[in-house]
């Protein structure tokens, strides 16, 4: 006599990963109704810095505006968590540290933002990851270093923050 009532153990495994993938979907689902992570417009420009030559403006643009500025370009996967928690939480930081819309406000030292440019810590992995051509080569990083020195001896910010400050 055969006992139907038990399904096989293959069909059981199928039973369990199909659930799974159900529950994944409806997870993904309900964390798009988190409200962190939709911040998709930006704040307004109060004084912009002033680049002093086009190639670091350039720069500035690939590898630090998105960032460290009120002009970020918000792509679609910044608009489906958990990514957009992710790049939220990356902007808030990033202007927050140091914001070139905001020249009219205090900005940290500029050794630390050229240490961070020069050192290879800026941009962040996590954003060379999403946006390729970020990438900055020595060159850019040294051109770009420069730049910024530049900006803070002809158009410095509003003051300078102490690095306790900012963090």
């Amino acid at each position: 006599m055969d006992d139907t009532s038990q399904p096989a153990p293959h069909h059981r495994w199928r039973r369990w990963l199909r659930r799974g993938l159900i529950g994944l979907v409806a997870l993904f689902a309900l964390i798009q109704l988190v409200p962190y992570g939709h911040a998709w417009n930006n704040p307004p420009v109060t004084k912009a810095a002033q680049w002093p030559d086009a190639r670091s403006a350039a720069l500035a643009k690939t590898s630090c505006l998105d960032c460290h500025s009120n002009m970020t370009n918000w792509w679609w996967g910044t608009k489906v968590a958990p990514a957009s928690w992710l790049a939220e939480n990356d902007v808030r930081g990033g202007r927050k540290h140091l914001n070139f819309s905001e020249w009219d406000t205090p900005q940290p030292d500029v050794d630390e933002v050229v240490e961070a440019i020069t050192s290879g810590g800026m941009p962040p992995l996590q954003y060379r990851v999403v946006h390729p051509g970020a990438g900055l080569s020595t060159a850019d990083r040294d051109a770009l270093a420069a730049a910024i020195r530049t900006m803070y001896a002809t158009d410095p910010p509003a003051g300078i923050r102490s690095r306790r400050d900012g963090d």
